[in-house]
């Protein structure tokens, strides 16, 4: 496919701070063509915009940004007719006066890359002339600062864990922090504090570290996975918003390689590759420099002052350096050894593109074993190499190696934006607020259960309001007639039919792909969801019209939120297909047509769960036989979900 690359200059008579202010607003409405400019976001937490130009609709989403480097990088996502890729970058330098440097990179076939490199070069012209006068808009004002009680948190199991945790007991996205290999949990006291105000927030001990059990053999990356996994189970997470600096940002990318579906966000300080990419020689001279002194038969207490003159900024002043040396000073010789020998023995070079999530990398402005130049390299990297980037890169001004420590604010504040994007935090309900939701939850229970049970013409407002225990004019108060109430059934069946999509956007194909069909099987083998079908079929000929609303309100919705997920997956390089529809039309009677037919004739002749898992795990294959760019690694993966749920069975059986 043809390439080109746009470029425009300008400089701008301002200073870099006013410009930037401006420029950074990723939903500012300041280019003089745009209009209708509004935020989004996408299911994982992305920045989308999507404005108008001379009426046509455009969607963008943030790709790359930083403060502390002042760029802003964005990719298309529709409106530009033609383009099979559209990648631009902002980027603002200069002392006194700013410099601005606008650029994009496009695909798309000929002569219609001429064209498009012709607009950009008239958008991106037209924006710098703009952004030397656009105004400055006053800062919002500062919310008041919550801090969080913080208290001490067994993890039971094979090997005992401890924690540091704050704000609430459990919830569906946990904020975990891991320390570096001088450290401890409470090093991270001051993000803990912050965010447990509003999030569930966990620093762990590694294994040997503070109040955690040393495990019965070398630790290797697989046990700190593990360990992982088992800190989010004690807390009832579903995802995570995993944040390591130094050897736990080491160990966070590690994760990040074999379980990207669990993450919610990355966050990675001071670190990130660590001896990943480093040959066995580098390996070697690390791991030896860092034991000679044990080897010597000192102990972390006797070295931690001279490791404390090389990983504190400038500006460390004698209570933070004390806070390091001690925390260094109380690792056990046998833990510190056992961390040398993990770090200086990795199993892989990191694969950045099998990240999925949103990515923030930070490190300090005088960090000597974490360089920003290091760091800014590893985040080009991470946005060259994944398919649908979210990164943030970020230097921590006057900060050294423990820049968590040495500038809290700075540091915490960036995490606080991206949980905000990956995990917002809904609004306190009224109590009228949450007796109107079980209402209408209530209404839709009754709804189904009598239209499953006498069809659409067979069912009257009368009989779903008595079922409900609501009066007649408060159900048409909510739904307004029959037809509307049947259709917020059918979105609501829809809702959970998509669930796993949703909550899978961005992450691996085949985790998300077998969730999906166990609960569009759960679903629509449903008694009643069958029984409901039955009575559509039935009445099709007689009231068409009530027909074709199942049919728009339920299966046609549900096929477009597929198809969104295997476009998003084509986009990612996953799969490979001509038609979107006919490969989710493909999907569905592969994985479950024929039980769902057999169902459908047979009512008192349901399908055990031995005869649907053989239709998943065939029509699986089949399809990723037929669309996956990796076959052998998608079915290996098929495989292994097979296995993982066989053995669930067992347990549960047994």
């Amino acid at each position: 496919m043809p390439e080109t690359r746009v470029t425009v200059t300008a400089e701008l008579a301002r200073p870099l701070g006013e410009a930037w202010a401006v420029a950074r607003d990723f939903a500012r409405l300041w280019h003089p063509w745009v209009t209708d400019m509004r935020l989004e976001h996408d299911a994982r937490g992305t920045l989308l915009r999507r404005f108008r130009v001379e009426g046509r609709e455009y969607l963008e989403a943030r790709t790359y940004f930083s403060d502390s480097d002042h760029v802003l990088g964005y990719r298309a996502l529709e409106g530009i007719d033609g383009a099979r890729d559209y990648r631009a970058e902002l980027r603002l330098s200069g002392n006194g006066t700013t410099r601005a440097e606008w650029s994009a990179e496009i695909s798309a076939p000929k002569p219609r890359l001429d064209q498009i490199a012709a607009g950009t070069r008239a958008v991106f012209e037209a924006g710098l002339a703009a952004l030397r006068d656009a105004p400055v808009l006053p800062p919002e004002a500062a919310r008041p600062v919550a801090l969080a009680e913080i208290r001490r948190v067994p993890v039971p199991g094979a090997v005992r864990l401890s924690c540091l945790a704050a704000g609430p007991a459990s919830g569906d996205t946990l904020c975990l922090f891991l320390h570096g290999i001088g450290g401890q949990a409470t090093n991270w006291t001051p993000q803990l504090a912050r965010i447990g105000a509003r999030w569930p927030a966990v620093a762990l001990d590694l294994r040997g570290y503070g109040q955690s059990q040393i495990g019965p053999a070398q630790t290797t990356i697989d046990d700190y996975c593990a360990d992982i996994l088992a800190v989010a189970d004690h807390f009832g997470a579903t995802r995570l918003v995993l944040a390591g600096l130094s050897y736990g940002a080491w160990i966070a990318t590690s994760f990040a390689m074999r379980h990207a579906d669990r993450l919610a966000g990355l966050v990675l300080a001071d670190g990130c590759t660590g001896m990943s990419e480093a040959s066995r020689d580098e390996q070697a001279a690390f791991r030896a420099a860092r034991e000679a002194p044990l080897d010597a038969g000192q102990t972390p207490a006797d070295f931690a002052p001279g490791v404390v003159d090389i990983i504190a900024g400038p500006n460390a002043g004698a209570e933070l350096r004390e806070t390091l040396r001690a925390s260094m000073a109380a690792i056990p010789a046998a833990t510190y050894r056992d961390a040398l020998t993990c770090f200086t023995n990795p199993p892989e070079r990191f694969d950045f593109s099998r990240i999925t999530c949103p990515v923030l990398l930070m490190t300090g402005e005088h960090d000597a074993l974490a360089p920003p130049d290091e760091i800014r390299a590893v985040s080009r990297r991470m946005l060259a190499e994944q398919a649908a980037p979210d990164i943030r890169f970020e230097v921590i001004a006057e900060a050294g190696h423990l820049s968590n420590l040495e500038a809290p604010e700075a540091f915490t504040a960036p995490i606080l934006d991206l949980l905000e994007r990956v995990a917002p935090v809904a609004p306190a309900t009224t109590g009228k607020e949450r007796r109107r939701a079980a209402k209408h939850a209530r209404i839709l229970e009754a709804a189904l259960a009598e239209f499953s049970r006498n069809g659409f013409s067979g069912t009257s407002m009368q009989a779903i309001a008595a079922r409900a225990k609501v009066s007649k004019p408060t159900l048409y108060q909510y739904f307004g007639n029959k037809q509307a109430l049947l259709a917020a059934v059918l979105d609501a069946g829809k809702s959970e039919l998509l669930a796993p999509l949703k909550a899978g956007e961005g992450a691996a194909l085949v985790p998300v792909l077998w969730r999906y069909a166990w609960t569009y099987a759960d679903f629509v083998l449903r008694p009643d969801m069958l029984s409901l079908a039955r009575l559509i079929i039935g009445e099709a000929e007689r009231l068409p019209e009530v027909a074709r609303d199942y049919q728009q309100a339920g299966p046609k919705q549900a096929l477009e939120g597929m198809k969104a997920f295997l476009n998003a997956q084509r986009a990612r390089g996953a799969l490979a297909f001509d038609d979107a529809e006919l490969a989710a039309e493909n999907l569905w009677a592969l994985i479950l047509s024929a039980p769902r037919e057999h169902a459908l004739h047979h009512p008192h002749e349901p399908p055990d769960r031995a005869r649907i898992a053989r239709h998943i795990e065939n029509g699986l294959a089949v399809f990723l036989a037929a669309f996956s760019t990796d076959p052998a690694r998608h079915r290996a993966e098929l495989a292994h979900e097979v296995a993982r749920s066989r053995m669930r069975t067992e347990k549960s059986t047994g």
